[in-house]
């Protein structure tokens, strides 16, 4: 179980940064801010589902 836990939190943090690459390179180079920041804004809520589920398979007993 905590094998599982360590690749679901790695896997997590990966997808956490993929999220943040994509949003700030969609931002910055490719659209127009406004449906970029939708993306950033859909790559943040994200990242804190992430960090939450991370949180909670981290302290699970």
């Amino acid at each position: 179980m905590a094998q599982l836990r360590s690749v679901s939190l790695v896997f997590a943090i990966i997808a956490s940064i993929i999220a943040l690459v994509s949003g700030a390179i969609l931002f910055f180079v490719i659209e127009p801010p406004f449906l970029a920041s939708i993306f950033l804004a859909s790559a943040s809520i994200a990242i804190g589902c992430f960090v939450l589920a991370g949180i909670g398979g981290y302290f699970e007993p």
